[in-house]
């Protein structure tokens, strides 16, 4: 076993759990569903004070605390940190190969403190594979799906200049324009059109952008892309669960105040509670 924090501890073994602690798939769950740049964050901060909820230790610390660790030590390597973000998506696409439902499984490996009765909330999970081991191994839980479009969700990561999205580039060739550096991304033509890199190099240049920025940002979307797919996870959550456990909200459509207060009524509807 080993404790996360003092409420939560990764436990495979579930026969000598601490008294009071249970495994999440025996406690009240939401998880939180979707790629980066949703607002997933923004909608969890802006969630009102009458909404009793715990916020579990999020993706990104998961992935460094149980699945690069238990790869690196796999590998015979000493635990260090990796702060690129393609590689780290090599990281939990391995740990997905190894282990079906990737994140998901390991969320399904911990145990939280029950007495507190307060709902246990994650954010977040991506894609089929995950979100299905979720509804499978995770039957309590219910899933709150953020989506929004790509342009939109490569704004939303240029502006909020998170140190965490870090992306070795290549260096550009002499003179070679912002839109041209964007379409030399491997696979960027799966997920934007040529003229929508001419319209985001655009807009780049109007509000200011650093090149280097839209690039990072855009090759974190186009690997997100390539490793999970946002649409069959939502597909898949829409044909499997009763309307009561599954909310999917277009964060693009509204303000994120309002999400958040259709978020917090859906938690707290009487016929949304797990017994």
């Amino acid at each position: 076993m080993n404790f996360l924090t003092d409420s939560l501890l990764f436990a495979p073994n579930r026969d000598d759990l601490p008294a009071g602690f249970a495994p999440l798939a025996k406690l009240p769950l939401v998880i939180v569903v979707g790629l980066t740049g949703v607002g997933k964050s923004t909608v969890i901060d802006l969630l009102p004070p009458d909404v009793p909820f715990m916020l579990l230790p999020n993706r990104r610390q998961l992935t460094d605390d149980i699945i690069i660790t238990a790869l690196q030590l796999a590998d015979g390597e000493t635990p260090r940190p990796v702060t690129d973000r393609l590689k780290r998506f090599e990281y939990t696409a391995r740990y997905r190969d190894k282990f079906g439902g990737g994140m998901a499984h390991a969320l399904s490996q911990l145990s939280a403190r029950a007495e507190t009765g307060a709902l246990l909330l994650f954010d977040g999970l991506r894609g089929l594979d995950e979100v299905r081991f979720g509804a499978q191994y995770l039957p309590q839980a219910r899933f709150l799906v953020l989506d929004a479009p790509d342009r939109v969700r490569l704004a939303r990561l240029v502006t909020r200049r998170d140190a965490f999205d870090r992306v070795q580039l290549q260096a550009p060739q002499a003179g070679q324009a912002l839109a041209e550096r964007l379409a030399a991304i491997a696979g960027i033509d799966a997920v934007f059109s040529v003229q929508e890199l001419r319209e985001i190099a655009r807009t780049a240049q109007a509000e200011g952008w650093l090149p280097d920025d839209v690039l990072k940002k855009a090759a974190v979307i186009v690997e997100e892309r390539r490793n999970y797919d946002s649409q069959a996870a939502r597909d898949y959550l829409s044909g499997t669960l009763p309307p009561a456990q599954l909310l999917v909200i277009d964060t693009a459509a509204q303000p994120a105040a309002a999400i958040a207060a259709q978020v917090a009524e859906w938690l707290t509807l009487d016929n949304h509670r797990q017994d």
